[in-house]
């Protein structure tokens, strides 16, 4: 009974902060969908890139309060800069750490863009220094609660931000991908390339699209989570790892079921945690083995069927 009791307690919590950290984790997934679906490459500095937005944040916000700028004028400008910023480095990793090497030997790629996260790490180290820097919230730090009886949880104005943005922002990605004339010229490189390149697509431009809109991704994921996590050279570490996690479980081909993946496994996660916190980061890849070793290619990715 106590367990019971311990658990109805610390459920409502561990809904609403679950809900939050796994859309952060299904918005990073969704950057190796989009990668993986058009070029079948992945961009293992994807939580790094979240990492150098989280830092690009911290340096907008310092120097645009350090001139007297209010909080939410800088809040615009690191809307309007970071993105450019994270496509820039998005364009850069495709050219120099994934097109060479696809070429050379198919999983060279793999390598290279792990290099590409020490590199950024270390960089980011010498740079900013190891400490980790507190980033202001334009919404302020006063927790909004919710007390029910049983029912009871709280809420930072920021962590609601995070939840709202990081699903308005994979719903305008989605749209665009499947709506848009670019979203379907990279659908049409990804079913297949030569044919696409046949009918006038520039198959290489698409395969850049597709790593600036992962880079994008992660950079405003890093915005978002910023005044929750800190700026430090390690914040993307284990969102990046676990958005991995998110991508397989969900299915690679599958955007929706890496959302849904994304939301389950947050709140997982502060389940487990309401009875040790220890678990909570393990939690994440002892489902990911289980539910490989049950369903090989996630929980909502079919098997393809190909046509003789």
């Amino acid at each position: 009974m106590d367990a019971l009791e311990t658990l109805l307690r610390g459920l409502p919590q561990a809904v609403a902060s679950g809900l939050v950290y796994g859309s952060i984790y299904a918005l990073i997934a969704q950057g190796y969908y989009v990668t993986f679906s058009t070029t079948q490459t992945l961009n293992f500095a994807q939580g790094d890139f979240l990492m150098v937005g989280g830092m690009l944040a911290f340096t907008t916000f310092g120097v645009l309060l350090l001139v007297g700028a209010p909080l939410a004028l800088a809040l615009i400008v690191a809307l309007a800069v970071i993105p450019l910023i994270l496509a820039l480095m998005g364009t850069l990793v495709e050219r120099v750490a994934v097109r060479p090497l696809r070429r050379a030997f198919s999983l060279g790629w793999i390598l290279s863009t792990v290099g590409v996260a020490v590199v950024l790490r270390n960089t980011v180290e010498v740079v900013w220094g190891r400490e980790p820097k507190p980033v202001p919230s334009v919404f302020g730090e006063n927790a909004v609660r919710v007390d029910a009886g049983l029912f009871q949880f709280g809420v930072l104005p920021q962590e609601v931000f995070i939840l709202v943005a990081s699903l308005a922002t994979m719903a305008v990605v989605l749209v665009f991908l499947k709506r848009s004339l670019l979203g379907k010229a990279m659908a049409a490189v990804a079913l297949n390339s030569s044919a696409a390149g046949l009918m006038g697509i520039n198959v290489r431009a698409m395969v850049v699209l597709a790593y600036i809109i992962s880079s994008v991704l992660a950079g405003v994921a890093g915005l978002l989570v910023v005044p929750v996590l800190h700026a430090y050279s390690f914040m993307g570490v284990l969102p990046g790892l676990k958005a991995f996690a998110v991508a397989i479980i969900g299915g690679l081909g599958n955007p929706f079921g890496i959302l849904i993946a994304g939301l389950l496994l947050g709140v997982v996660e502060f389940i487990v945690a309401i009875f040790n916190a220890s678990l909570r980061d393990a939690v994440t890849f002892f489902l990911l083995i289980v539910i490989l070793a049950w369903r090989p290619l996630g929980l909502f990715e079919k098997p393809s069927k190909e046509k003789v």
